[in-house]
């Protein structure tokens, strides 16, 4: 016996297309833009994996501080690009101050062996600084004049501290490293 189908009724549905909003949809794409690489190196940073049976995530920070020497500085070089955006769309001063200190407390307690990697996975600070730099875009979305040559000096001493932290995580790691091998093999 062949099987009989029904065809299903099917409803009209009325749309309305209203023309975009230029300025709007400017700024809302000019906000995705800007938006898009810290959350980017927040997700990778800090929330790429999840722990198994738990909510808390993790991103390569940790990992990053497990390789001796390079690892401290790479993941502050790479925490820093939020910095850059953030200058873009004039994030107050202290705000950037407070970003470049996440990096910079990072950085230096992740140069303990076991206490930094510990300490990258609960302290999560690409993703604090996305959070500030979203609540910033949040709260103050108006246009924002131009960055001055003042802003970003303020910007390049914050990056140049950034990489005068990468210099020193390599050379602590260094010394650290040499420090151990030279303790377990001089015997």
């Amino acid at each position: 016996m062949p099987v009989q189908y029904s065809k299903p009724e099917v409803e009209t549905i009325e749309v309305e297309v209203i023309p975009p909003n230029r300025k709007g949809n400017a700024a809302h794409g000019q906000a995705f833009e800007n938006e898009a690489l810290p959350r980017l190196v927040a997700l990778i940073m800090d929330n790429l994996f999840k722990l198994p049976g738990t909510k808390m995530r993790f991103g390569l920070n940790p990992f990053l501080d497990l390789v001796p020497v390079f690892g401290d500085g790479a993941a502050a070089v790479i925490s820093a690009l939020t910095l850059f955006v953030a200058a873009r769309q004039r994030v107050p001063k202290v705000v950037l101050a407070r970003m470049s200190m996440n990096i910079l407390l990072n950085a230096l307690i992740g140069v303990i062996p076991g206490v930094g990697e510990a300490f990258a996975f609960w302290f999560r600070p690409s993703m604090r600084n996305y959070k500030m730099l979203q609540k910033h875009m949040v709260e103050h979305p108006a246009v924002r004049p131009p960055s001055t040559r003042g802003d970003w000096l303020f910007v390049a001493t914050l990056a140049g501290g950034v990489f005068v932290i990468f210099a020193v995580c390599i050379g602590a790691g260094a010394w650290l490293t040499w420090w151990m091998l030279h303790g377990l093999f001089s015997r």
